[in-house]
């Protein structure tokens, strides 16, 4: 039998540019599964994502723009996606130059498949 969040983690890590990929409790803000360079904190990255998207999906339902299903952080060291699952969330951290394009089509098939 397969782990659904395993899979998904291990997807998102083959694409190019990504420099990890977590599945995190949305409330609590603790990875389910993580697959991440070394550099790279889980726990920190984990409760950063988890934060930002549930401030931001309840900012984004009171200004009238209904719930936020994905939010992307840019930084000067690369870029942290965040997509919603249920009561999880999609982490893919990239680096700079990574096709956005493609990392956000696989955390959206990451996200519903794990909805």
């Amino acid at each position: 039998m397969s782990d659904p969040y395993r899979t998904s983690v291990e997807r998102l890590s083959r694409v190019s540019g990504v420099r990890g990929a977590l599945v995190v409790e949305l409330e609590t803000g603790v990875p389910v599964s993580a697959e991440l360079a070394e550099d790279v904190s889980g726990p920190a990255v984990a409760a950063l994502a988890a934060a930002l998207y549930r401030r931001s999906h309840s900012a984004a339902s009171g200004a009238g723009f209904g719930p936020a299903r994905t939010l992307q952080l840019e930084t000067t060291a690369g870029h942290v996606l965040m997509v919603g699952a249920g009561d999880l969330v999609i982490v893919v951290v990239t680096e700079p130059a990574a096709q956005l394009g493609l990392v956000r089509l696989e955390a959206n098939r990451a996200a519903e498949a794990l909805a």
